[in-house]
């Protein structure tokens, strides 16, 4: 199948994109994993390190261990056909001008600009390894500005087979809770292939752009060009589906959370840092007192103005800053995140169930069966509010607890029933145990994915 993608610009691409025929779940050989190979220890240091960096970093205490889980993200490869279509080059030029006002003879810099005489063509093969740009996260859960820099070429290459597997999380200290989920979950796939192949195609585009102004300044000898128009034309294009390794910390900071992603595979480290207020306003007033006592004041009101304008507001603004600069950073990415969103929207919603849709409702009637089951075998006898908040084991069956969040929860049952799915047994005795765990999950789901079913099961104790 092919389409036409027109991006904003006035370019436009012709995109092959090949399209799979199952329907029955992802093949094994379209689905990847890069595997959890550093230890969860590694990975706290990794994190102490990232925000106690240096003198104005704010030493700041985890939220409960790390969240373990695979994050999901399209890989693009291309091959490209760029072309200067037109672009002019641009060489310095110091002259000398005679200025009848002054009557003295005076230089400036001009620029003396030329159109380039021919059109240069270029060939390229881009691939996800040597370009983070084509590696595209393909959730909406997280700010993507700050899962971005987990993406490193040399844990791709390490990606394998994604099996059952690689679900299993060990327990790496004696003290661990009992109760903390074994399983790492599994983040859905919410951006459409159209929509990474949109943000692969504005990476390559700005990328071809930046080669073709070093290769004009080089060639023609210019310090800079203007007017430039590359066409880029992408073939035999390739999106493969990868999921990330990342242990997630969450941060609580003046009321929001603040997350720190970290590579499972790699220790590559993203996330918004921290700063001590106190330690910037105390280094910004002895920074700018030093100024205001050798410059000697600021020129208006005195020792007292210089004092109050000179120091207390430079101080006062900065540690504002430093103090409420995460938050406004989050809703600053949070604008973002909108925006694409709606965008993604203009996007031809064509994608392989193989990966995303088809799971879901290839298991959604055997989830439904397994919840009636179970309520068809359980008394309805009295409860109380202050009984238990899992009165069913419905949280505890997913490692999870009541304030788990519904994306939370759809990520701990796919990595459970990817785990204990039925048909990856042959023996009939564990066969029968991983279809009563299977069973389980699948019941704990069907009530918490709903939310009027959740709140009902939260307020009476019943689904």
């Amino acid at each position: 199948m092919m389409f036409l993608i027109k991006p904003r610009q006035k370019h436009i691409y012709l995109i092959q994109f090949a399209r799979y025929s199952s329907k029955q779940g992802p093949a094994a050989d379209k689905l990847k994993a890069i595997p959890f190979t550093q230890h969860i220890k590694a990975a706290e240091k990794t994190f102490e390190d990232y925000h106690g960096h240096s003198f104005f970093s704010l030493r700041v205490s985890r939220a409960g261990p790390p969240k373990e889980v695979f994050l999901p993200f399209w890989v693009v490869s291309a091959d490209v056909r760029s072309e200067i279509v037109q672009a002019q080059v641009g060489r310095s030029v110091l002259r000398s001008y005679y200025n009848p006002q002054t009557k003295t003879h005076e230089s400036r810099w001009e620029v003396d600009w030329a159109w380039v005489p021919n059109r240069h063509g270029f060939q390229r093969s881009y691939v996800p390894q040597a370009h983070p740009g084509l590696q595209v996260y393909a959730s909406h859960k997280y700010r993507r500005g700050f899962v971005n820099p987990i993406r490193n070429g040399q844990a791709l290459s390490q990606a394998v087979k994604f099996s059952p597997d690689l679900l299993d999380r060990p327990r790496f200290r004696d003290g661990d809770d009992p109760n903390a989920p074994t399983v790492r979950s599994v983040q859905a796939y919410k951006l459409y292939p159209a929509t990474a192949l949109r943000f692969a195609k504005e990476y390559i585009q700005t990328k071809e752009e930046e080669y073709a102004d070093q290769f004009l300044r080089e060639t023609y000898g210019g310090d800079q060009t203007r007017l430039l128009d590359v066409r880029v034309t992408l073939s035999n294009i390739k999106v493969s589906p990868v999921y990330y390794p990342a242990y997630i910390y969450t941060i609580r900071y003046l009321g929001r959370d603040l997350r720190t992603f970290i590579n499972g595979c790699d220790l590559s480290v993203g996330g918004l840092r921290v700063y001590n207020w106190e330690r910037v306003a105390l280094v910004t007033s002895i920074g700018f007192g030093s100024i205001m006592a050798m410059t000697g004041g600021i020129g208006w009101g005195g020792v007292n103005g210089s004092f109050w304008l000179g120091v207390v507001l430079p101080t006062l603004a900065t540690s504002l800053l430093t103090l409420y600069f995460p938050i406004l950073s989050l809703r600053f990415r949070d604008t973002i995140r909108l925006r694409e969103i709606r965008g993604q929207e203009n996007d031809p919603k064509q994608w392989d169930d193989d990966w995303i849709g088809s799971y879901d409702a290839f298991e959604q009637q055997r989830r439904y069966r397994a919840w009636k089951s179970e309520s068809s075998h359980e008394s309805t006898g009295s409860w109380s509010r202050g009984a238990s908040k899992d009165p069913k084991g419905y949280y505890e069956a997913l490692g999870l607890s009541p304030s788990a969040t519904t994306a939370d929860i759809q990520g701990a049952f796919r990595g459970l029933a990817m785990k204990n799915h039925p048909d990856r047994f042959s023996n009939p005795e564990e066969k029968k145990k991983a279809n009563d765990k299977f069973q389980k999950i699948s019941a704990a789901y069907s009530v918490l994915r709903d939310p009027k079913k959740r709140r009902q099961y939260d307020t009476t104790g019943q689904a």
